[in-house]
């Protein structure tokens, strides 16, 4: 038992840290190179594609099956995709504000800008938060869960990362803010949703 719950603290602890640095914004911090070497990754590519579209069609018990020896019938995997597919309105519209950005390490960030301090209440700021938090702990459950439960070697974790941005990328509209290979803020489509973004 110790040993796992020494395992279990760490991960948890990579967990928040992470979530640290995609709330506050900085993309830069730990920038590694998808290796896909060991990966499957037809496989990967294809599962990403169902899970993402589902996910985007806000289907909370779709039904997609294990491919060659990616696994995705685990319980925390299902449960990620759950409640990804719960709360995708909601990152969304919020995308749609143009103060969220998808970053090229699939997870999703606040743009903390001058524009972002005046959007709202601080209670909405706060919701704003909570919903990051939430999403990017299911994309990571997803991710981590993916390499775990098909024996994957972890140093590709930054390629399925990948694999799932442009899976995700692929289903939101052009206008949408994006995390471009310099880090910097980049549009889907290469230009605004609108002039308010």
């Amino acid at each position: 038992f110790p040993v796992i719950f020494r395992r279990n603290s760490v991960k948890r602890c990579s967990l928040a840290l992470a979530i640290v640095f995609s709330l506050s914004g900085c993309h830069t911090f730990m920038r590694v190179a998808p290796d896909y070497t060991d990966l499957p990754v037809e496989d990967v590519k294809a599962l990403a594609a169902e899970i993402e579209q589902a996910i985007h069609d806000k289907v909370r018990e779709p039904d997609i099956k294990n491919r060659g020896s990616v696994v995705v019938e685990t319980d925390a995997i299902k449960q990620a995709i759950r409640t990804r597919a719960a709360r995708a309105h909601l990152v969304e519209a919020f995308l749609a504000t143009g103060h969220l950005m998808e970053a090229n390490n699939g997870l999703v960030s606040v743009i903390r800008s001058s524009e972002y301090k005046k959007f709202g209440t601080s209670r909405d700021r706060d919701r704003n938060a909570q919903l990051v938090l939430g999403e990017n702990a299911d994309r990571w459950a997803l991710y981590e869960g993916i390499l775990n439960a098909s024996n994957i070697s972890p140093k590709s974790l930054p390629a399925v990362q990948r694999i799932f941005f442009d899976a995700h990328i692929a289903l939101l509209p052009d206008g949408t803010k994006v995390e471009d290979e310099n880090g910097k803020v980049a549009y889907k489509g290469g230009a605004p949703a609108s002039s308010s973004n």
